[in-house]
């Protein structure tokens, strides 16, 4: 099994992932002789170097707004922090990777360590949000397994 993942090179939102696939399914074979399975598209998250880089350039404002504006209430049922948790090296539980990249911890009110997992308590738990998780509701959305939704 082979899957691809891939994110744009800049500051906006993935190809529809369909016709992504499709395109890099016919380019690989063509050019290198290489099949995949599946070809995931995600959303180059505003946190990190890639968030440096927005603000090197002075695209920060304008990448967040263009993310906003793309916001899409059936990608966000789809997002990962909705029905999957992040474990850090330390046993530390976050709603996502990328909450994990910024140390963003899981609810207070619910266990924040994987020694004192309860399933009831952190499914209850208010997942914690910022800026970043625009990225993950534009347009088709983003998650581990690539679009939440089909292209909109």
């Amino acid at each position: 099994m082979l899957n691809l993942v891939t994110n744009p090179v800049g500051a906006f939102l993935p190809p529809a992932q369909a016709a992504a696939e499709r395109d890099w399914r016919r380019e690989l074979d063509r050019r290198h002789g290489i099949r995949f399975n599946h070809l995931y598209t995600i959303t180059n998250m505003p946190i990190s170097r890639f968030l440096e880089h927005l603000e090197d350039r002075g695209q920060t404002e304008a990448y967040l707004s263009r993310l906003v504006q793309a916001f899409n209430p059936s990608a966000a049922a789809g997002v990962m922090c909705r029905n999957t948790l992040s474990v850090g090296w330390d046993g530390r539980l976050y709603d996502c990777d990328f909450n994990q990249m910024l140390d963003l911890l899981v609810d207070e009110r619910a266990p924040r360590h994987i020694a004192d997992f309860d399933r009831l308590a952190l499914e209850r738990r208010t997942i914690q949000l910022g800026a970043h998780c625009f990225g993950c509701t534009a347009g088709a959305g983003s998650s581990c397994g690539g679009a939440t939704v089909a292209a909109t």
